[in-house]
């Protein structure tokens, strides 16, 4: 898999508060990268900088190799953005809207987009302003489809959509671009929403990516484990890699990542009288690391 996106040292602030603080990750060809974090952790000004929107205040980022600058337009024909509230001309219809957008893109696809529009369920003539929420986004897919983008970012944007219509997007959209080549970014903070498709999982918190892995990774060296004990935890007892901890009279639970053999021998050697080791959802990997 070849690069196709790298950032280092990026800094991002309004006024005093820091949003983003020395952020580095690059994005590989025909994957999806899962960005988890809350709201308000910097998912959208992340998006905007990568897309030229707003400037950052330091640091680097190239795509395929080429630097990009503020207000550079010489790569955004290669780059589609799916926003959480995309902005419409309310007043055209879905084939004027289709008709509009091929005027800016150079490998710009009359056939898939029209494919979307059917697949989707979108009538052409209908007005956008009467479009549901639901049927809006699976028009900017369309859109963001047919341009035929090297990379495809996606900034939240099935928060508040019904279950069947996000399942529509996640499995037969955002899975079959990437097993095409398609390079995604799928920044959210709904958890199930990149359990199923994720490849790549980046976690912000407080301005700064505190997980940069490949989820199968993840999944393999994430474990819950409960100790029971027969007159209580002994003084000083460490697990190797525990994020989270709680006890409570003579058990003690936590979250170990990553679990190894340090963490495995510690667990072994802690005189429990009973001991259980399960694995971790998606959802509560992401917990332990932003609590």
């Amino acid at each position: 898999m070849s690069e196709v996106l790298r950032v280092e040292g990026l800094r991002k602030s309004f006024g005093r508060r820091e949003v983003l603080s020395n952020l580095g990750f690059t994005l590989e060809s025909g994957r999806v990268h899962g960005l988890l974090g809350r709201n308000g952790e910097g998912k959208t000004t992340l998006a905007r900088i990568l897309l030229g929107v707003i400037p950052r205040d330091g640091g680097r980022v190239t795509f395929k190799g080429s630097d990009i600058a503020f207000a550079d337009a010489s790569y955004k024909q290669a780059i589609g953005l799916v926003p959480e509230d995309p902005f419409f001309y309310e007043a055209m219809s879905v084939g004027e809207l289709i008709r509009f957008n091929s005027t800016f893109f150079p490998r710009w696809n009359a056939g898939k987009a029209a494919d979307s529009l059917a697949s989707f369920g979108l009538e052409p003539k209908a007005r956008i302003r009467q479009l549901s929420r639901g049927q809006k986004l699976k028009l900017e897919l369309a859109v963001a489809l047919a341009a035929e983008p090297e990379l495809l970012v996606l900034d939240d944007p099935t928060s508040g959509l019904d279950v069947p219509t996000r399942q529509d997007v996640l499995k037969g959209v955002i899975r079959n671009l990437a097993d095409a080549g398609t390079t995604v970014l799928f920044a959210t903070h709904m958890v199930h929403e990149l359990e199923r498709i994720v490849d790549r999982l980046f976690i912000l918190h407080g301005g700064r990516l505190v997980l940069d892995e490949d989820y199968e990774r993840v999944k393999a060296a994430a474990r819950s484990v409960r100790l029971l004990f027969a007159e209580g935890p002994p003084e000083g007892l460490t697990i190797p890699g525990s994020r989270q901890v709680r006890v409570d009279g003579r058990t003690v639970e936590a979250v170990v990542y990553p679990w190894d053999h340090a963490s495995e021998e510690a667990v072994k050697t802690c005189g429990a009288s009973d001991v259980e080791i399960s694995a971790l959802s998606l959802e509560d990997i992401f917990v332990s690391f932003v609590s």
